[in-house]
C-alpha cells in the first residue's frame, strides 16, 4: 500500500503540467497490461477514446452496461469504436442471479438508487478490476462535486485511478471534439450534458453544473464506482 501511495505521489509530481495525452501515454506504458479504461460512452468519452486510438487500438476498454442505458448510448458506442478502429471493447453486465434476487422487477432504482448502482455498476466493476491494478477515468474538475480537487493519479479501493482529463477546461474539451472531427453523443443536442441510466438521467437545467441532471432531486451525485468502499 505504501509503495503505491509513494508511486502516486511521484507520478503526480512528474506529470504536473503535462497534457492529457502525455499523462495517458505515460500511464499505459507504466502499467502495461494491468491498466484498462472504464468508459461510459457519455458526452465526453470520445476524447480519451481518441487518445487511446493513437496509442494502442487493442487497448482493453469496458462499458458497465446496467441494462438501463439509453439506446442512443449503445448506438454512439458502436459508432465511436468503428470510427476510431478500437477492437477490444466489452460490455460488462450485472450478475443475473443477483438481479433476480434483489431486483426481479427492475424497479429497485425507484426506492434504493444506491443499491441499484451497487449491483449494476460497482460490483461488475470490482469483478473486472480483479485482472487490473489500475484504470482510467474520464473525470474532470469542471464537473464539480467530489471531482473538483482530484489529481491525475489517485489510490481508490486499492487500485490506481488515472484521471488524464482532470485539469482541462470545458472549452478545451469542446475544442478537442472540433479539432479531431469527433461525433457528439446524440442526446447532447437534446439537453443531456451528462448521461447515465435512463431512469436517473434528466436534461441538464443548470448549464454551469454538467451533472445536475443526474439523480435529479436527490443528494446523490455519484454512482459509487468513484467512491471509497474499503
Amino acid at each position: 500500500m505504501n509503495q503505491r501511495i509513494e508511486l502516486i505521489s511521484t507520478l503526480n509530481e512528474e506529470c504536473q503540467g503535462l497534457a492529457p495525452e502525455e499523462i495517458l501515454e505515460i500511464s499505459i506504458k507504466k502499467f502495461d497490461n494491468k491498466i484498462t479504461y472504464i468508459c461510459s460512452f457519455g458526452t465526453e468519452s470520445a476524447i480519451i477514446l481518441h487518445m487511446i486510438s493513437k496509442i494502442d487500438r487493442k487497448f482493453p476498454i469496458f462499458l458497465l452496461n446496467t441494462h438501463f442505458l439509453f439506446p442512443e448510448t449503445i448506438v454512439y458506442k458502436n459508432k465511436l469504436l468503428k470510427k476510431l478502429c478500437l477492437t477490444n471493447c466489452l460490455d460488462i453486465f450485472p450478475d443475473e442471479l443477483l438481479i433476480k434476487k434483489e431486483d426481479p422487477k427492475n424497479n429497485l432504482w425507484m426506492n434504493n438508487t444506491d443499491r441499484c448502482c451497487e449491483i449494476r455498476k460497482v460490483k461488475p466493476l470490482d469483478k473486472i478490476l480483479k485482472n487490473y491494478n489500475s484504470w482510467i477515468s474520464g473525470r474532470k474538475s469542471y464537473h464539480q462535486g467530489e471531482r473538483i480537487n482530484l489529481k491525475p493519479f489517485e489510490l481508490l479501493n486499492k487500485k490506481i485511478v488515472v484521471n488524464p482529463l482532470i485539469n482541462i477546461k470545458k472549452k478545451e474539451a469542446d475544442n478537442y471534439f472540433e479539432a479531431n472531427d469527433l461525433p457528439q453523443h446524440p442526446l447532447l443536442k437534446k439537453g443531456y450534458l451528462s448521461i447515465g441510466c435512463i431512469h436517473c438521467t434528466f436534461k441538464t437545467n443548470d448549464k454551469s453544473n454538467m451533472r445536475s441532471g443526474r439523480w435529479k432531486s436527490k443528494l446523490k451525485t455519484e454512482c459509487g464506482i468513484h467512491l471509497n468502499r474499503k
